[in-house]
């Protein structure tokens, strides 16, 4: 026998629940979105604001200070707190100037207007510049120095920081065994020694979908989906005594372990992670997209850390507020939480 709803019903329960999971996203106070825009026919910066305001978003990652001025323009007096970047060009000319003048001049034109209207987190120096040498670490130091010297003389006080992903670590499994690539171990110790001594910030992607599709010692070792996920409720790894229900905190916990093989005490953030809706990629869909985005929130809102660092919960940005179909890799298209036209990529009502 065919059972007709109530249409009403539906859309009254629908919209229910689709509050009720913002709301759960709003609680997340750790919990920030990444403000990236390949897309074919990117949104406009007050479109973006709206979306923000909307399901009540506090924090956000404008990739480049320079070329994402429109977005720090609409981010004014929004109390959003911004982590911001400063592209590898500009890293390079800022170092190169051992005068801090360039360094002087760039914050000048791209956070002093805004400082004190944005929340500034940190200001990141460049994009994967660590995972391409010596020299590029080298060179992300000496405008560390620059910029650092710059914010004394312009009166800012902005946490510096810088990103890494699992490319930076020899080991990462289990997470007592992480250490940072010996490759670059002599030119990255300084780096981080001066981050610590001024209160910097180490940034990391972290992305468990595609860890989990391309390395195949999760599945060699039978940790199913559910660990990438963060859906994992007993222990799928016991190591040195601490348990780890999912992939999340195990690669967070491999950077701590590997900071502190270096003598190195710093907090870690998450600047970005995800799960993409659609692609070739296996588990790269709609419902799973969601699940992870809410467990993610899940974690957040209940505001714990990790196994090895309980008490430090980790400030964390998905990837991306709007789906980025213009990327052409294919292992990071479709990230993104909204299309658009602001309706839902990733929709929770599928759980």
């Amino acid at each position: 026998m065919t059972s007709l709803m109530n249409p009403l019903l539906i859309t009254t329960t629908s919209f229910f629940l689709f509050f009720t999971h913002f709301q759960h996203f709003a609680d997340a106070q750790g919990l920030g979105v990444t403000l990236a825009r390949e897309m074919q026919s990117p949104p406009s910066p007050k479109s973006i604001m709206w979306l923000l305001r909307q399901k009540s978003m506090k924090r956000a990652k404008v990739y480049d200070a320079f070329f994402d001025r429109d977005l720090l323009t609409a981010l004014q007096d929004t109390g959003v707190d911004v982590l911001v970047g400063m592209n590898n060009a500009d890293v390079g000319r800022v170092a190169a100037d051992d005068s801090s003048n360039e360094a002087v001049k760039w914050l000048e034109s791209n956070i002093k207007p805004f400082y004190g209207r944005v929340s500034f987190r940190c200001l990141q120096l460049g994009s994967k510049m660590a995972l391409q040498g010596n020299h590029e670490i080298s060179t992300l130091l000496q405008a560390m120095v620059h910029v650092q010297a710059a914010q004394k003389r312009l009166g800012l006080d902005i946490s510096l920081g810088i990103d890494l992903d699992n490319a930076a670590l020899a080991e990462s499994f289990p997470p007592s065994a992480a250490a940072f690539d010996g490759a670059i171990v002599p030119v990255l110790r300084p780096l981080l020694t001066f981050m610590e001594h001024n209160m910097g910030t180490l940034v990391v992607s972290i992305f468990p979908m595609i860890r989990y599709v391309t390395d195949p010692y999760y599945e060699y070792k039978g940790m199913n989906i559910d660990y990438a996920l963060l859906n994992g409720v007993s222990p799928a790894v016991t190591d040195n005594g601490l348990q780890y229900t999912n992939m999340m905190d195990g690669l967070v916990d491999a950077f701590y372990t590997s900071l502190s093989k270096l003598g190195i005490t710093m907090r870690v953030i998450v600047g970005e992670t995800g799960w993409a809706s659609g692609s070739t990629v296996k588990y790269a869909t709609p419902k799973l997209a969601g699940e992870y985005i809410y467990n993610l929130a899940e974690r957040l809102r209940n505001n714990v850390g990790t196994p090895l660092k309980p008490n430090w919960p980790v400030e964390t940005f998905i990837h991306t507020l709007y789906v980025q179909d213009k990327n052409n890799n294919g292992l990071y298209k479709w990230y993104g939480m909204f299309y658009p036209n602001g309706s839902p990529a990733n929709p929770f009502l599928n759980l």
